[in-house]
């Protein structure tokens, strides 16, 4: 037979070039002389042929016009610069490679068909007895959400989102992994109501520690609390719509309500815990043994001196404090957010929290390099290193709790807190917001005065700025 030849393309996911942001399928296009007659005339024919294999467009080929229109060209050399990114690439390129030699050798003596060439390939890599591949994997469009997500980060464009929503993405990676290690593997194709809720249970389950799976050990053997799981649900959802928007197949009616679990008022041991003044003392004093745990004891100093929630946390990432200084005050403080509620205020820092900023560089620290559920195993880590009681009832809320219960117990007023806990609505206008500006400015000086007052009467080692 004549020499076999082929290209390697990419399956694009967009028509709309600067869209192509997701990985990719390869795809290699097989030619040569594939003859074949129909009414009596002879024509050529090719064929594709999957190489099992996604990669992002630039880590693939370059940009070149082809047809009149823009799109990646395969270039060698940009998959070898990007080995790192695709090495399973370089490798099934390889194996494809192999697979066409051996199909000259099969049919040397021969003038195959494009058909026969095609179902030789199938039969030696084993694809010969599968179904053909109609159904999505909800893991694998998860992962790849993701990163078409991280990939946007900096576009500026109007679906960029920010790093905590990408968290909370990647908190559904473990509870798909470990329903399919205990069940069967998720597909977008079977998804109906029985399927979602099955998800929720066994979740749930193995929480609890009532469906063990190889691996995994829960520590505290309770099911999620409702807000966690409906948090979980919104995304889950979230992820759904994704997939229904390339018109992937799903059963379940995503429009009903009733899918997301309501939320409950928290009412709990673990939700009235807070830390007080001694218990964060000893926080201060005790050396972490990893990495994380520094950062959870960073995050229990600042978070529980200043009442801020893990989103305007993350999002104050990087964000260099501010001095304000009259005659009679002077204070640092940070301009925070609250996405949760649309507010903002300007929030003043407090000695040790300002020490923990200024050692970096007066820059926030960065708390979106870690999940929120890594956060709270390491933020009990700390304290159980710390000797705290009663340690597993922890999480990041506590320690907004333990801002406000610490201050109210030093006799500030609830309208003082308040100022700098559930502060008013950011205005739309700008002549409103330059005057919002200076309200909030008024209030963090206020909170300022009013916190020098009872540490005349009622010294805090914590509370205080000198």
């Amino acid at each position: 037979m004549k020499a076999i030849t082929y290209r390697y393309t990419l399956k694009p996911r967009s028509k709309t070039l600067e869209n192509r942001t997701r990985p990719e399928l390869v795809m290699a296009e097989v030619s040569g002389a594939f003859s074949s007659k129909k009414d009596g005339q002879l024509g050529y024919k090719k064929f594709q042929f999957s190489l099992e294999v996604t990669v992002l467009p630039q880590h693939f080929g370059i940009i070149r016009e082809k047809r009149g229109k823009m799109g990646y060209i395969y270039d060698p050399n940009t998959v070898k610069k990007s080995e790192k990114f695709n090495k399973v690439l370089r490798n099934k390129i390889a194996d494809f490679e192999f697979y066409i030699e051996s199909a000259q050798v099969y049919f040397r003596n021969e003038n195959p068909t494009a058909e026969q060439v095609k179902n030789y390939l199938h039969s030696i890599t084993g694809r010969e007895k599968r179904k053909p591949e109609e159904s999505f994997e909800i893991l694998y469009f998860l992962e790849s959400h993701i990163k078409h997500l991280e990939n946007l980060i900096g576009s500026g464009r109007k679906d960029e989102v920010k790093e905590n929503t990408i968290n909370s993405f990647r908190n559904l990676v473990p509870l798909v992994k470990r329903y399919q290690q205990a069940k069967s593997k998720l597909i977008f194709e079977n998804l109906n109501e029985e399927l979602y809720r099955d998800f929720w249970d066994v979740s749930n389950s193995i929480k609890t520690g009532d469906l063990e799976i190889e691996g995994y050990k829960s520590r505290s053997k309770e099911k999620f609390a409702s807000n966690t799981i409906k948090a979980y649900q919104n995304y889950f959802i979230l992820l759904c719509k994704s997939a229904r928007k390339q018109n992937i197949d799903i059963p379940l009616d995503l429009t009903d309500a009733n899918l997301i679990n309501s939320a409950e008022k928290n009412s709990s041991v673990k939700t009235d815990a807070f830390l007080k003044e001694e218990d964060i003392l000893k926080v201060m004093k005790c050396k972490p043994v990893s990495k994380n745990m520094l950062l959870a004891r960073e995050y229990i100093i600042i978070a529980s001196q200043t009442g801020m929630r893990l989103q305007s946390m993350q999002e104050a990432k990087g964000r260099t404090i501010e001095l304000y200084k009259n005659n009679k005050d002077a204070f640092y403080y940070l301009h925070t957010i609250q996405e949760k509620t649309s507010t903002e205020c300007y929030t003043p820092l407090f000695l040790t929290a300002l020490e923990i900023i200024k050692n970096n560089n007066f820059q926030f620290p960065d708390f979106t390099c870690i999940t929120l559920a890594n956060l709270n195993i390491n933020i009990r880590n700390v304290l159980n290193l710390a000797e705290i009681e009663n340690s597993s009832l922890f999480s990041t809320h506590n320690l907004r709790s333990t801002f406000v219960s610490n201050l109210s117990l030093l006799g500030l007023s609830e309208i003082v807190i308040s100022s700098v806990t559930h502060p008013s609505k950011k205005s739309n206008t700008s002549s409103v917001h330059i005057y919002d500006r200076r309200d909030m400015l008024d209030k963090a000086v206020m909170f300022t005065q009013e916190i020098k007052k009872i540490n005349k009467t009622k010294p805090s080692k914590l509370y205080r700025f000198s």
